[in-house]
């Protein structure tokens, strides 16, 4: 199906692939094609680097103490934990990163895949998760009768694009929110709760996105849809579990993540570092505008995709001075506003989200 810009969401899929492998090949190839380089291991990370060496033989670093690429590496070659000793306690903060559990299962072939293999996998599910994001945010544009290529807005979100620099999760959790989305469209409740739960299973914070769907959903129709938030709750409890009785007695488990402050205060204290960096400054101010023009804009919406990515506004006022003073860390916190953003710019104020009239008839009888 094509509307007026004539292109198809396929092509917008394969156009967010080339996106993709572009980056990455610029990146590579000066490194002899070396995936390690996605990996994100810190020249001054005195365990993760080691391990990495240890696994792979040479492996490209960056400055400074890595990023979350190298704990993920480390999860992706012992998924199931059943061998903590050896892997998880490795991690920095090992609850907060095993958590975050989809993204390295996969990279690990379940726990299948050899560590080189696994290098090359991670780089490859956020490649192929980019080309299918552009695909699914496609397919909701011509739902919502805007040009489909504003499904490119996922792989030319730049948080989404950090992810990929540093082997991060956030992009598969995104994806997994957008087909949810379209999942809705067409009355697979079911289904879409089960990609909720593979969104928040991948990146915790995702949770937030199916509350803010939830949350349209009461606004516009008066009906509780439970089982996209009930599903991927459930789902983290019961992972949680799992991995408190795996990890027991693994130093540092319950250690905090750093992501979140009293309100505001992270902001004011980020705002003094940004003044050593003008550059840093510039962005970070592009960044709260953005946030800032697209609440009122979400609120006075019915646009499922720019609801869902509301909370993550609403988490920006209580993030740490950690995750505020470096742009690609922010970035990151707010990247379904990113592509939520020029969806809303688009779609005609009067058009509402079209949820399925089937799917609406079993909501009003719940």
């Amino acid at each position: 199906m094509t509307i007026s810009g004539g292109v198809p969401p396929w092509l917008v899929g394969l156009l967010g692939l080339a996106i993709g492998v572009a980056l990455a090949l610029r990146v590579m190839l000066p490194l002899g094609m070396d995936p390690t380089a996605f990996v994100a291991f810190g020249d001054q990370s005195p365990i993760q680097t080691p391990y990495g060496r240890r696994l792979l033989g040479d492996v490209t670093t960056r400055p400074g103490g890595g990023h979350d690429g190298q704990s993920f590496f480390i999860q992706a070659n012992d998924p199931w934990y059943l061998d903590p000793q050896d892997n998880a306690a490795l991690l920095d903060r090992p609850i907060y990163r095993a958590q975050r559990m989809l993204f390295p299962m996969i990279a690990g072939g379940f726990g299948s895949f050899p560590p080189s293999v696994v290098v090359w996998a991670m780089l490859i599910i956020n490649l192929l998760a980019l080309s299918i994001g552009a695909f699914l945010a496609a397919k909701l544009a011509v739902a919502w009768g805007v040009p489909t290529w504003l499904g490119l807005g996922v792989p030319l979100n730049v948080g989404l694009l950090f992810e990929l620099d540093i082997g991060g999760s956030g992009i598969l959790a995104y994806v997994c929110c957008l087909a949810a989305l379209v999942a809705l469209l067409r009355d697979r409740v079911s289904l879409a709760a089960a990609f909720f739960a593979a969104g928040a299973l991948s990146r915790e914070t995702m949770i937030a996105f199916a509350a803010g769907i939830f949350l349209l959903w009461w606004l516009d129709r008066r009906g509780a849809l439970w089982p996209i938030v009930v599903t991927p709750l459930a789902a983290i409890a019961a992972w949680d579990i799992y991995i408190w009785f795996r990890l027991d007695g693994i130093p540092g488990v319950g250690g905090g993540t750093g992501a979140f402050a009293p309100p505001l205060v992270g902001l004011l204290d980020a705002f003094g570092s940004w003044l050593d960096e003008p550059l840093d400054l510039v962005v970070s101010f592009v960044f709260v505008a953005a946030v800032v023009a697209f609440v009122p804009l979400a609120l006075k919406s019915k646009l499922a995709i720019a609801w869902g990515a509301l909370p993550f506004a609403m988490l920006a006022i209580v993030l740490s001075a950690n995750v505020w003073r470096e742009p690609f860390n922010s970035s990151r916190a707010f990247a379904p506003i990113f592509t939520a953003l020029p969806f809303l710019m688009l779609v005609p104020k009067h058009v509402g989200t079209p949820w399925s009239e089937r799917t609406l008839a079993r909501s009003r009888r719940d």
